[in-house]
């Protein structure tokens, strides 16, 4: 007897399964499950868009042969890394720049978990993100340093009577 597998969907956010993987295919037949909603099965690390996981399944693909490829928008990636680079090599904009790249990589992420913009970018978009956390970072040990130095430089004015 062949072993199947028990597979999981997510569609707009809802979780379903455990389903047969004929279970799968009849809710691909129906329409019910898209060739961008995210499967899962045990041994994959993460969700992932049913049209990338096409090779798991004993019979072939659950998607018909005449299905449309999924249409990506292109991924903000290199922006973002750029922007996260510059938050570190330009401190003193690090909290600008890094803040910026912080928050369009977690808009990015979350575009290419919802299947709107092109997955091949995603190394590429956790880069920047982390650059720009550290430049961020940079930026406020910047900031909190010349305030300190800016404090103690007016209070030794002050106490000189200038």
């Amino acid at each position: 007897m062949a072993e199947t597998r028990q597979w999981h969907c997510m569609v707009k956010g809802q979780k379903y399964g455990p389903v047969s993987e004929a279970e799968l295919r009849a809710w691909v037949g129906q329409g019910r499950l898209g060739y961008r909603d995210a499967v899962w099965t045990e041994g994959m690390g993460q969700w992932r868009p049913l049209h990338e996981v096409q090779h798991m399944f004993a019979a072939g693909s659950p998607v018909p042969p005449g299905a449309a490829a999924p249409v990506y928008q292109p991924h903000r990636g290199v922006v973002i890394l750029v922007l996260g680079i510059l938050a570190i090599v330009i401190y003193f904009l690090g909290l600008i720049l890094g803040g910026i790249a912080w928050h369009m990589g977690n808009e990015e992420l979350r575009r290419m978990d919802a299947g709107l913009s092109d997955p091949t970018g995603r190394g590429m978009v956790t880069a920047g993100k982390i650059c720009g956390i550290i430049g961020f970072c940079i930026g406020m040990v910047g900031c909190c340093g010349m305030a300190l130095w800016f404090t103690a430089f007016f209070g030794m004015v002050g106490a000189q009577g200038f």
